[in-house]
């Protein structure tokens, strides 16, 4: 537990799924009153409900980052005038070769990642310059934002915007005692990242654990952790940081993830290869090759 949290307001983006359900848990383990957002609303009253009934102060709200009237509404009626920590977990990612995507899939990771993180986080500085008592801002950016990850572009592009954007915030807003630090995920165990994982009959996964150094997959309270670190008094010294969170991961790269593109597949398939497909031959499927022209770009959270 982290003493430090008690009685202070957080705000967690993208709560209902796998990592920021658990850093809302753990801040209100730690004494905080969380405000769990999400634009899946059940599914943050879930995770707001679970945490009530294991003793913390939480709230769910619905709210679509990417519009601007709905952030402002959240921090200006569900918040107040009332915010210690905001942690603009929520993001959105998908698996797409450049060669095929359209501009509107490119668009929607700027929407979520990019505008909606500075959406979010403009919110919150205006509630804690408003009040004067400082604050702590964590965005998610994923270990896409400081290395290649293949097939990401769009990801990794817009996730390396928001890193960039958390340490000119961070200078910005240091006077004001706003401390901001960005988070990088590795590969954590969730349920989008589990059909990767469990891929060529869970060899995905055994492959990239021994890639790591230290011999796992993340899990969602490995981030939660950090969060609680970064958000708490041990780290008032800290801002403008990224964290990497990935077991060593980035310190020998990822193998190379492809996805079947199979039409007749109701659900996509993944495989690791060792090797780049020729060019314009862009996704690999389990035994064949296809076009990149005609491939599907199935929802993913690797980073």
């Amino acid at each position: 537990m982290n003493p430090t949290s008690t009685g202070r307001v957080a705000v967690v983006t993208g709560a209902a799924g796998s990592i920021g359900s658990a850093i809302a848990a753990h801040l209100a383990a730690d004494g905080a009153r969380v405000v769990l957002t999400d634009r899946d609303g059940a599914g943050a009253e879930r995770r707001a409900a679970a945490i009530r009934d294991a003793g913390g102060d939480a709230v769910a709200a619905v709210c679509d980052q990417t519009d601007p009237g709905e952030v402002d509404r959240l921090f200006g009626e569900v918040v107040g005038d009332q915010l210690d920590i905001c942690v603009a977990n929520a993001g959105y990612g998908r698996a797409g070769s450049v060669l095929n995507q359209d501009l509107r899939e490119w668009q929607r990771h700027v929407d979520v990642n990019l505008t909606g993180t500075f959406l979010v986080c403009r919110a919150a500085a205006r509630t804690m310059a408003a009040h004067g008592r400082g604050g702590s801002i964590v965005i998610n950016a994923s270990t896409a934002a400081v290395r290649p990850c293949t097939l990401f572009a769009a990801y990794a592009a817009s996730k390396a915007g928001a890193d960039m954007f958390a340490r000119c915030l961070a200078d910005e807003l240091g006077p004001l005692g706003i401390r901001v630090n960005t988070i990088c995920p590795g590969v954590i165990q969730t349920g989008m990242t589990g059909p990767i994982l469990g891929a060529d009959g869970g060899r995905a996964q055994a492959v990239l654990e021994a890639e790591t150094p230290l011999g796992r997959v993340g899990d969602p309270e490995d981030v939660a952790e950090a969060v609680a670190f970064l958000v708490g008094d041990g780290a008032r010294f800290i801002t403008g940081a990224s964290i990497l969170i990935d077991g060593g991961q980035t310190l020998r790269g990822y193998p190379r993830w492809f996805v079947n593109d199979d039409p007749a597949t109701p659900d996509p398939q993944w495989r690791i290869i060792s090797d780049p497909p020729a060019p314009g031959r862009a996704f690999t499927a389990l035994g064949r090759t296809t076009s990149a022209s005609t491939s599907r770009t199935p929802e993913s959270s690797t980073p």
